[in-house]
């Protein structure tokens, strides 16, 4: 089966994104010549895989959303939802840990924004290209939801922004596939409706019961 976005289709998995397929992403990100792309890809990667959040709330996300306290790495989301005519902000703090090895990209790139002049407003600038010529990074202005997923689908033709999201789902699932694992999911991914996360447990938990019964097999 294949999802049609624009021009664009999209196979289905039926698997998360594994840690080797991961680092693969990292190491092409790593080869990345200019600092700035290379620099802010293996950022994003980290994000999204430490979080699992929507392209959205990536691209919104500003430099003072990320802050150090004590010993964790807080970051604030920012999610807008039309209801009604209005749009409604609902923020979301997630803290991650100084040891992860996934936090050194994010606080590496942190640095490098903060050496720039004048220093970007957004975690994500936008960047104008000059004809092969060069760029421009807009210290104002952020990129679109869009442009994440093109970060993300220039490291790897098989992995999207939200398949980071169900692997986190994963990640909590593998920790905890009782009743109260679908609810620590949607906790983690601010899921609306813990149906949502309960469908996350269904899924994920029926994995777990697969894989150990092909060990059985196997032994």
């Amino acid at each position: 089966m294949t999802f049609i976005r624009g021009s664009r289709a999209r196979t289905e998995r039926k698997t998360v994104i594994s840690d080797e397929e991961f680092e693969e992403m990292l190491l092409k990100a790593d080869g990345i010549l200019d600092s700035f792309f290379r620099l802010r890809a293996k950022a994003l990667l980290c994000v999204l895989r430490l979080n699992g959040k929507r392209r959205e709330e990536i691209a919104l996300l500003e430099r003072s959303d990320f802050k150090i306290e004590e010993s964790f790495l807080n970051i604030t989301f920012t999610l807008l939802k039309k209801r009604k005519g209005t749009v409604i902000s609902k923020q979301s703090i997630k803290s991650i840990p100084l040891k992860d090895p996934l936090t050194k990209p994010i606080l590496e790139y942190l640095e490098y924004l903060d050496s720039l002049k004048p220093k970007p407003r957004f975690f994500l600038p936008r960047v104008k290209s000059f004809f092969g010529e060069g760029y421009k990074i807009l210290s104002e202005e952020h990129v679109s939801g869009r442009q994440v997923f093109n970060i993300v689908r220039s490291l790897s033709s098989s992995v999207w922004c939200h398949l980071f999201r169900e692997t986190v789902a994963s990640d909590v699932i593998k920790q905890d596939s009782s009743i109260i694992g679908a609810f620590k999911v949607q906790r983690r991914l601010d899921l609306e409706d813990h149906r949502t996360g309960l469908r996350y447990l269904v899924r994920f938990s029926s994995d777990i019961i697969e894989r150990e019964l092909e060990k059985e097999e196997r032994e």
